[in-house]
């Protein structure tokens, strides 16, 4: 069994009268006991806030305090940088105001990038690829040149992947993503630098551009919530290490006046007379894959006033197990012991979960449901919903 890191900040689950850090010990417990998993993230800060008063400060100024924060409490930052607008906008926190950022690390599975092409046209999800090559090296290169005491760092994760040492226990390493890639992508100490770091005693953030403000208009209101899916995005896996720390951005108790203030400036635009007929995009229940990538493509301009919304990004992925951004894998390594391995995994959980606790597509189980936290109100809105407030079947 993998460790995990014991941070109730990423979220955790209650399972009768026992506490989960990962996502899949909590359902196959839920599965044996019978009892219903309850999901909590930060409560004890988010509960408390009025979340109707819309903080004064500026989202940049926010951003900075965030910045500052992390820089004060540890040894050794690093950015687990995509070169979207979540990552890039927190190392902008830190290099636009001078504060110093120890590591940038982009996470690429070089040996297997074989006929997988850039393609500048193409943002279909299987293409992910290329955001190396349009939109993330780009940025690595900008930090290189302008901000040179920043350690940039390039990690082939595909060869953890493809070392054959691996079976179906590997599905513990991870939270909610079960495609090929996830569990060694984000690998705390997969990377042998990473792990002399860790060796050497200094303590170290790992930090993750997490995320967008969950929004939604219901029941003539506009709310703000938060969802497992995202708060489990980060491998907290860190073994027998004391010292390494998984933080997020923007999904923060120790700021919590970061997506407090993004939700209103979201609301806001769309409180516009102008935007009013847009929110139908964020009408409960919001499933519909196409309305979130038209709402995070409208909110990244608004929340991320420094990043350039032109930059290449592809789509987002339909799944959690047979996600389109490892069709670099599918691709290159059908016939290997890791492909075999990773089918393995799948079987795991759908042999020892409760069936009820899948999302299926066509029948088929691809991935866990969600849970919710409360919903904030952030005010009222002049969008009237369907009166359907229910996102899950339970």
């Amino acid at each position: 069994m993998f460790k995990l890191e014991n941070n109730k900040k990423l979220g955790c689950y209650h399972v009768g009268d026992k506490t989960f850090y990962g996502k899949v010990e909590a359902l196959i417990e839920a599965t044996k006991t019978g009892h219903f998993p309850e999901w909590q993230f930060n409560r004890n800060i988010f509960d408390k806030i009025n979340w109707e008063i819309e903080p004064q400060l500026s989202i940049k100024e926010l951003y900075r305090m965030r910045a500052q924060q992390l820089r004060d409490r540890y040894d050794w930052i690093r950015v687990e940088a995509s070169g979207g607008g979540d990552s890039t906008t927190a190392i902008y926190s830190f290099l636009k105001n001078n504060i110093h950022l120890n590591e940038v690390v982009f996470r690429y599975p070089k040996t297997g990038e074989k006929n997988v092409h850039n393609d500048p046209y193409n943002t279909k999800c299987e293409n992910t690829l290329s955001e190396w090559e349009f939109a993330a090296k780009p940025l690595l290169n900008w930090i290189s040149a302008n901000y040179p005491a920043v350690k940039i760092t390039m990690h082939d994760y595909s060869e953890n992947m493809l070392k054959g040492e691996i079976d179906e226990t590997w599905v513990f390493k991870s939270k909610d993503y079960f495609q090929p890639g996830h569990a060694f992508k984000h690998d705390n100490v997969g990377y042998i630098d990473h792990q002399r770091d860790a060796d050497r005693g200094k303590s170290i953030c790992v930090l993750y551009g997490i995320d967008k403000p969950k929004m939604c208009v219901r029941d003539g209101k506009w709310y703000v919530y938060f969802m497992d899916l995202q708060a489990n995005h980060s491998n907290s896996v860190v073994g027998d290490y004391d010292n390494i720390t998984n933080e997020y951005f923007y999904w923060t108790p120790d700021l919590p006046e970061i997506v407090h203030k993004q939700a209103h400036i979201i609301k806001n635009w769309f409180m516009l007379p102008q935007n009013k007929f847009l929110q139908y995009l964020v009408r409960w229940p919001n499933h519909s894959i196409a309305h979130r990538t038209a709402y995070e493509q409208m909110v990244k301009p608004l929340i991320y006033p420094d990043y350039d919304p032109a930059t290449f990004q592809t789509a987002k992925p339909t799944n959690s197990f047979y996600n389109e951004m490892d069709f670099w894998f599918y691709t290159n390594f059908k016939e290997t012991e890791a492909f075999r391995a990773w089918q393995a995994g799948l079987k795991l959980l759908v042999d020892n979960i409760d069936d009820k606790f899948f999302n299926h597509e066509l029948g088929n189980p691809v991935g866990f449901v969600g849970f919710l936290s409360p919903f904030y109100c952030l005010g009222p809105a002049d969008y009237q919903d369907t009166g359907i407030n229910n996102f899950s079947k339970f």
